[in-house]
């Protein structure tokens, strides 16, 4: 699980590298249809961050389930991996958006999102500022077509992490 656990934060990570050197590319190009795709990009980046730190979470779902498991066949509390990763990054059952814990705000994971949201912004806010006037009479409906799509993102996004039915599946599941 450990190993699940590490391929998933590879590849969230080399995603969110990948999505910045495909914005700043776009950037740096400065045509109307690569700033036009920079806030589509920077709405699907977040949504695939999210996707990633899902399967995080579901690989350190089960290693906890199987050092539970395995302390209670050794009768001592031996294996602690998820015990320190709870107190080290995040509470792994607390309510969440994508990394960003409602009930602790201020840890570095939340942090850690937030930066990333703040240079998301910045860079499609940049993008649609250089963006504007190039526009033309298809500005209102390009904004509300981004206004849809980042919204409906967003608000599955809330859906998803504010319910946790994945959480509570598969707890139940591993509870059998």
């Amino acid at each position: 699980m450990r190993e699940m656990q590490y391929a998933y934060h590879k590849k969230f990570f080399h995603g969110l590298y990948f999505f910045l050197v495909l914005v700043i590319g776009c950037l740096l190009w400065d045509s109307p249809i690569s700033l036009a795709l920079v806030p589509l990009l920077v709405i699907t980046a977040g949504t695939q961050s999210c996707f990633y730190l899902h399967f995080v979470d579901f690989a350190r779902i089960h290693a906890r389930f199987a050092e539970q498991r395995l302390n209670k066949v050794l009768g001592k509390g031996t294996l602690v991996g998820s015990e320190i990763e709870d107190l080290y990054f995040y509470p792994i059952d607390a309510p969440k958006v994508g990394g960003f814990v409602l009930s602790r705000p201020l840890r570095f994971f939340s942090f850690f999102t937030l930066h990333w949201i703040v240079l998301w912004l910045g860079l499609a806010a940049f993008a649609l500022w250089r963006f504007l006037p190039m526009m033309g009479s298809c500005g209102c409906s390009y904004f509300v077509l981004l206004a849809f799509w980042g919204g409906l993102n967003l608000a599955y996004l809330l859906w998803f992490f504010g319910k946790r039915q994945d959480l509570v599946s598969i707890q139940t599941f591993l509870k059998k």
